[in-house]
């Protein structure tokens, strides 16, 4: 293709990539693209925020892309050059970009940038986990001075910088970590361990039981909103709408989905 078509491809700096005629390029990628969604043949990706709310049905013709779910930006680079056709994820990092206030959002579809859009499919506050046995649940009130004691997760700097700022308020993030398979227990179940604390949403309790974690009683006041991202071509889609249901009754199906706290806006 490469040859055929003059782009260049080579590999340089550790990436590969065209050098030539980006323009026939990019007109290649909306084709293949607009292709896949006609067929309901997407490639997608889920974010950390919803991975406890999405189960693959082996069914669907769409394929999961082993993408690195906590880094919202290099996910919408992948969605602005349509090498990703939607991803499930958290709206927080792309909260300056809405036209709306945060809190408000309903499931409609929401310009981000000239060519991305995403649609609020529900809402929840962050939780903070603990072990069942942590020192913290003998406390008679909970603080930042004491979380900053205990170990708890931080991403790499530059990745999700809104999240870590909200959550060093709160005296955590204190442990920086590598996250280099973005696992369960490399973020959500942390706390496991008995000692260090962790985070997560209301539909993340089933799987942190399992582990002994459950939730702390603190207001961290994180607010985070999941939503479908996607590029314009591929949300203005007809066929994407009919897709679209069909991912939100298997979200609503879920085994976390009824958990309290989960507000759902579709």
């Amino acid at each position: 293709m490469s040859q055929h078509f003059d782009l260049g491809f080579d590999r340089v700096d550790g990436r590969y990539g065209s050098s030539r005629n980006g323009d026939v390029l990019a007109s290649l990628r909306q084709a293949a693209q607009m292709r896949r969604v006609r067929v309901g043949q997407f490639r997608f990706g889920v974010g950390w925020q919803l991975v406890n709310l999405f189960q693959a049905d082996g069914q669907s013709a769409a394929r999961c892309l082993p993408l690195r779910q906590m880094d919202s930006w290099g996910v919408a680079s992948l969605l602005e050059q349509r090498l990703v056709d939607f991803w499930l994820g958290g709206l927080l990092e792309f909260a300056q970009l809405l036209p709306q206030p945060f809190n408000s959002l309903r499931s409609t579809r929401l310009g981000l940038t000239q060519s991305l859009m995403c649609v609020p499919i529900c809402r929840w506050t962050l939780q903070l986990f603990a072990h069942r046995n942590h020192p913290l649940r003998q406390a008679a009130a909970l603080t930042p001075e004491q979380f900053r004691r205990y170990p708890s997760p931080a991403l790499p700097v530059g990745m999700a910088p809104l999240l870590m700022r909200q959550l060093q308020d709160n005296g955590l993030a204190t442990s920086p970590s590598p996250l280099r398979t973005y696992a369960w227990s490399d973020w959500h179940g942390a706390a496991a361990d008995g000692h260090s604390l962790s985070y997560g949403g209301p539909h993340d309790g089933l799987v942190a039981a399992a582990d002994g974690v459950k939730p702390l009683a603190y207001p961290l006041q994180i607010v985070e909103v999941g939503a479908v991202l996607g590029h314009r071509d591929v949300i203005e889609d007809g066929q994407f709408e009919a897709n679209f249901k069909q991912l939100s009754r298997q979200l609503r199906q879920s085994p976390g989905a009824n958990q309290d706290g989960l507000h759902w806006l579709i």
